[in-house]
This record gives structure tokens, sequence and C-alpha cells, in this order.
């Protein structure tokens, strides 16, 4: 057994990859020979990150597109635009999504919704077309979803995001088990609170800082660099027995003070 992470010759698609967890995992994919096609909504901060890693990591190994997950044609059109870039998939990090707080007698449906279709409708359809397309031609393939501590317990003022991210764990679980006879691995990350622009308001409020930095065991939050480790693992060919398993990433949060 090689005990090294070896991605030479595998291509990784990252969505949600122009910040954040996306963004690190794209950097730490990179760092260990993959080809990364990254996938962002917000097209100003594709650019300017992809160009940054084009100048560090070659032309010919980071492609940007970009591309909102929730709508179904340009969902569609992202393995047209990789095959067409000479590319192929081996691994999907299912990272796109977003953050929502209210009370939940205050939340809207319209709000409900535009959670749920980003953070799991989209999530699910993305995962469906790259298996289609990519990973049950060839019999094998990686998926890492990004999931939540939130979807493990109960956060307050967090019902629609809670409730996406439950969905996620259970997703993975039942692609798992389905998907498993064509080789493909299902697995997810489930970080705690993370210092990304998902959660800038916040990272501003610093009683809340100091309150979850007491409430963590390890003193402090997570950085992206935190999740990437465990995203590498689940993709890499050490993790080829796993599938349908989540971990979590909080720092013992979850775990009690």
């Amino acid at each position: 057994m090689n005990y090294n992470f070896d991605f030479e010759n595998k291509g990784v698609l990252i969505t949600g990859a122009a910040s954040g967890i996306g963004l690190e995992a794209t950097a730490a994919f990179l760092q260990n020979g993959a080809t990364v096609f990254m996938a962002d909504y917000n097209e100003k901060a594709l650019c300017e990150k992809s160009e940054e890693l084009k100048k560090q990591y070659g032309e010919n190994r980071v492609y940007a597109f970009v591309c909102d997950i929730t709508d179904s044609e340009q969902r569609a059109r992202l393995s047209e635009k990789i095959r067409s870039a000479g590319g192929n998939v081996d691994i999907l990090i299912n990272n796109a999504g977003m953050s929502h707080s209210a009370y939940s007698i205050y939340e809207k449906q319209e709000d409900w919704e535009r959670v749920i279709s980003l953070n799991l409708t989209a999530q699910f359809f993305t995962a469906q077309k790259i298996a289609n397309d990519f990973f049950i031609p060839q019999k094998k393939g990686k998926i890492v979803n990004t999931c939540s501590l939130s979807g493990i317990m109960g956060i307050p003022t967090a019902v629609a995001y809670s409730a996406s991210k439950g969905g996620i764990m259970q997703m993975t679980k039942s692609l798992a088990c389905e998907w498993a006879r064509f080789g493909i691995t299902v697995n997810s990350v489930c970080p705690g609170f993370v210092e990304t622009p998902l959660i800038k308001d916040n990272l501003e409020n610093e009683k809340w800082v100091s309150y979850m930095t007491m409430r963590t065991p390890m003193r402090r939050l997570a950085r992206p660099d935190d999740v990437a480790g465990s995203i590498l693992f689940f993709a890499s060919h050490m993790a080829d027995y796993v599938t349908g398993a989540s971990v979590v990433i909080d720092g013992g949060f979850s775990s009690g003070s």
C-alpha cells in the first residue's frame, strides 16, 4: 500500500471552489498532482483565484467554469465544458452551499426553498449528472459531500440550513448503498464553525466568536485547511473501502465541553 496522497492524472471537480473550503481543497489537490475543474457562481472571485492558481500550478491543471448549480442547464453544460477542455472527472467534491439564519417561527418559504435548493437539491443532481456522465461508464469514482455539524445536531436559528445538511448526510448514505456496485464511493465531511466568508457576519461579532471559542474544547474555530485533509483522504486510494461515512471536524464541539 502506498500511503502517500497521489492524485496524478486524476481530474477533480470542485463546486463552490472560489472561496473557503472549496478553494482550500482546490489548492490541496493541486499540491498533490491533480487537475482541478473549479466551478462557482461568483465569476469575479473565480477568475481571480483560478488565475492565481494557474500561475502557481500551470495553465493545463486549473480550469474555471462559472456555474450556478441550482440551474439544471448550467449543471448539464459542466460535463460538456470539462470534456471540451480534454478533461475527465474521477473525483467530485460536492461543496457549493450557503448559510442562512432565522428564527423558525419567522422562517419565510422563499428562504427555506432557496437554502434547500442549493444545499441539497443541487448537490444531488450534480452528483447524479457526474455519476451518469463519468463514473458509471468508467466503473469508478469518488464523491465527497460537504455536510455540516448542523446535519447531526440541532442549531438554533438554523432550521433550513440544518434540514439541508441533515438531508446531505442521509443522501450520502443512500447513494453509497446504491452506487457501490458501480465502483463509486460516497462520503461526507461535517465541519463545525469554519472561518470562511459563509459566516462573515458571525466572525465580525466578538461575543459570538468568544462564546464559540470557549464552547469548543480546542479553543478555536476551524480553518479551511482543517477540513481539506479529510476531503483528500476520502478522495484517495486509502479510502477505497470507505463509503457512506461522515467525519465530524469540529474541534470537539459536538463531544461536549
